[in-house]
């Protein structure tokens, strides 16, 4: 893993010798990718095996912007009075330096492939501000009315029968890209003493300080892997504690600029790039410490913001993108950051134990102008976490109802590999128990993960959301036949594995689906059935004889 993270650093982060020079930095655009060496008939050079992989199992396609840019569009800069930090394959541009000592910017003759350079963070001007708006609290002891393994994280787990879908999987074969501000002690916790014995830490990268150390900088981080991968049975277990992960810092904590965003892009495109299954992101953008440089209502329409576009690029490469809402339901601007306004993305609310809303949480805007926001709810207020000070404490905010659905979905996709990050994000959608409706307040509301585990049936027949479905035989030996109360929408088989064998969709508005020649042909064995249904979901286990 060494080895790959080395050719990977190599051909997508350009950076100039000696030190960070101070100065203003700011996004140069590109026009074009002419020159560059790269080849998309060549992608082992700029994509890791797993992420072709997971791509392959997407049906998803290496196109243009996945190319590195072209180096000597940098070298040009460069000359120019320019230090390179990043560049950026998905959106074109570079996040460049320029000193004060320098001419003007404004003075410059730009070169023919640069479209326009804008202003992303100014200095010296810092806040130290606590931007996360996120409240500690103790406790005296475990709650003894919680499941015994999972210590005080088990409510948070069972509001959305996380401890069903853990008999099936707890998040083995996943890999969780969690971007933030730092994970300051994490690898001296207790908490992920097995994420490192196990060899499942697989790196870490530090994008607002290149080459400094993660575990040294901010607490933040360390507070929402442990909702995720925090194990200590019957003291705290998070959401996907057999997970693999990479801990990718985007944010500089002191400051609230707009650069902040730009490594971002830069970090999910790491993630891409080594095979990432899932980003959790408990970071939002709305106003910034220069307030020439704040976004506007206007600018939120899912697609619009460079931030936005590159979470939605993200979930068409394959990559499940999990964002909190926002902790700005109190404040003037109370609708959901960015990028968790994307429209491909799965942006988590808070609620508290008892499926309240957090007066926090930021809401949708809850037009037909805007897509469906948030998605989803978790408990954000008093969520269970292990901090970074080493306690099992609770915390509030929607940087931690985020990772409590970021982990489960994580595990559901372990479930359904040859899905793509869009179906993923969709039954999760589906599942929440206000689906179809949706509030401003709640989305879809709080899924239900239980609803895509197999269920054993000998022909019973199923009663999901007022929908009937009836599977007959079980066990089979050369037929199955299925039946629904409304037509039948999709209907896969799979092994027990999750590779899919058979995927078809019956003629419009049938109810009756009988398969023969294919099941005749199965070797004995576990299968699952799964069906959908109008907006219902049965997956069955089948024994074949």
């Amino acid at each position: 893993m060494k080895h790959l993270m080395i050719i990977l650093l190599s051909c997508f982060f350009l950076y100039a010798s000696g030190n960070e020079p101070e100065g203003n930095i700011y996004w140069v655009q590109f026009n074009t990718k002419a020159g560059t060496p790269y080849s998309i008939n060549q992608p082992h050079n700029f994509l890791s095996n797993k992420a072709l992989e997971r791509r392959k199992k997407q049906s998803i396609d290496i196109d243009s912007t996945d190319l590195p840019v072209n180096p000597q569009f940098s070298d040009s800069l460069r000359s120019m009075g320019f230090y390179i930090k990043h560049t950026s394959r998905w959106m074109n541009g570079a996040i460049a330096i320029y000193a004060d000592s320098l001419p003007a910017i404004d003075s410059l003759i730009l070169p023919s492939f640069v479209t326009n350079i804008e202003l992303r963070k100014s200095v010296p001007l810092k806040s130290f501000r606590n931007k996360f708006n996120i409240e500690e609290k103790s406790i005296l002891n475990n709650d003894s009315t919680s499941l015994n393994l999972y210590g005080i994280a088990a409510s948070q787990l069972t509001m959305h029968n996380g401890h069903k879908l853990h008999k099936y999987s707890t998040g083995e074969g996943a890999t969780i890209a969690v971007i933030d501000a730092g994970f300051q002690d994490a690898d001296m916790s207790s908490a992920f003493d097995s994420l490192f014995l196990q060899g499942r830490m697989l790196g870490t990268y530090d994008f607002v300080s290149p080459g400094g150390n993660v575990y040294e900088t901010h607490y933040h981080g360390t507070n929402v892997l442990s909702i995720m991968a925090g194990n200590i049975p019957e003291v705290f277990v998070g959401t996907a504690p057999h997970a693999s992960y990479w801990l990718l810092r985007s944010e500089d904590a002191p400051t609230e600029f707009p650069v902040e965003e730009d490594y971002w892009i830069i970090a999910a495109e790491f993630a891409d790039s080594v095979g990432c299954n899932v980003i959790n992101t408990s970071l939002g953008y709305t106003v910034f410490d220069d307030n020439s440089l704040n976004h506007s209502y206007g600018e939120f329409t899912g697609d619009s913001l460079r931030i936005s576009k590159a979470a939605n690029m993200a979930v068409n490469k394959g990559i499940i993108v999990v964002c909190s809402a926002g902790n700005d339901g109190n404040n003037s601007w109370h609708y959901v950051s960015a990028p968790a306004e994307a429209s491909n993305v799965l942006s988590v609310a808070a609620v508290d134990n008892q499926k309240n809303i957090a007066s926090f949480s930021s809401r949708g805007f809850g037009d037909s102008l805007h897509s469906v926001k948030p998605d989803v709810a978790a408990t954000g207020s008093e969520t269970s976490i292990f901090s970074a000070t080493g306690d099992a404490t609770y915390g509030s905010g929607t940087s931690y109802s985020s990772p409590v659905i970021s982990g489960l979905s994580a595990c559901l996709s372990t479930l359904y590999p040859d899905s793509s990050a869009h179906a993923i994000i969709n039954m999760i959608r589906r599942a929440g128990d206000l689906f179809p409706k949706h509030s401003i307040d709640f989305g879809y509301g709080i899924p239900d993960f239980s609803i895509y585990l197999p269920k054993d049936t000998t022909g019973v027949t199923f009663n999901d959301f007022g929908t009937q479905i009836s599977v007959f035989p079980n066990p089979i030996s050369d037929y199955i036949e299925i039946s629904s109360s409304t037509y039948i929408g999709l209907i896969e088989l799979c092994t027990a594995q999750g590779t899919r064998l058979l995927s078809f969709t019956p003629a419009k508005e049938q109810n009756r689906v009988r398969i023969s020649d294919e099941i005749a042909q199965l070797p004995g064995g576990l299968y699952f059935l799964r069906i959908w249904s109008d907006r219902s979901f049965l997956s069955v286990k089948l024994i074949k004889k």
